[in-house]
């Protein structure tokens, strides 16, 4: 039998010896800068891509006001397809791959406006339309999930919408 100094010795022995040990070091201060490692890329990628897609985004909504600018008539069903062909893929004709989504929301609204131009404030006819592009934006983040990790919330998607006003010259 030993008694419970021996006992005690062995234990603060084996202590001294697992505090005096130092190999595995390297792997835990590894592991300890990887978490803010991880953490750092996915933000980057994260708050990249959102940027990306807002950038598109814009000038898709510039595209789409500009042409519905110069047509005839910017209320025409037709127009506002080629209109929206515009906002989503940068083309005029069918296909292309869609930069952004709009989610369950339609990706384009047009508002028509008409203006007077009694005291001809302005060149042109006596009313003045002008034409409103609205994007409708559900950008989805993939790396959310990341930030659960590290006590965050995760935010999934974020929706909002871009606009842009022209004034119609028409052809």
């Amino acid at each position: 039998m030993t008694s419970s100094s021996s006992t005690g010795d062995a234990v603060m022995t084996f202590l001294n010896r697992l505090i005096a040990d130092d190999r595995g070091g390297a792997i835990a201060e590894f592991m300890l800068g990887l978490v803010p490692l991880v953490l750092a890329l996915a933000l980057i990628f994260e708050f990249g891509r959102a940027f990306w897609s807002h950038q598109a985004v814009i000038k898709g909504v510039r595209d789409a006001t500009r042409y519905l600018t110069r047509v005839e008539d910017p209320s025409d069903p037709a127009a506002q397809a080629v209109a929206q062909r515009l906002l989503l893929t940068s083309q005029q004709a069918p296909g292309g791959v869609e930069r952004w989504s709009s989610g369950s929301a339609p990706p384009m609204e047009v508002s028509i406006t008409a203006i007077p131009n009694t005291g001809g404030t302005f060149r042109g006819p006596a009313t003045i339309q002008m034409v409103k592009v609205a994007a409708n934006v559900e950008l989805q983040l993939p790396m959310s999930g990341v930030f659960t990790l590290f006590g965050g919330a995760p935010l999934g998607v974020v929706t909002y919408s871009v606009g842009d006003t022209g004034r119609h010259y028409g052809k």
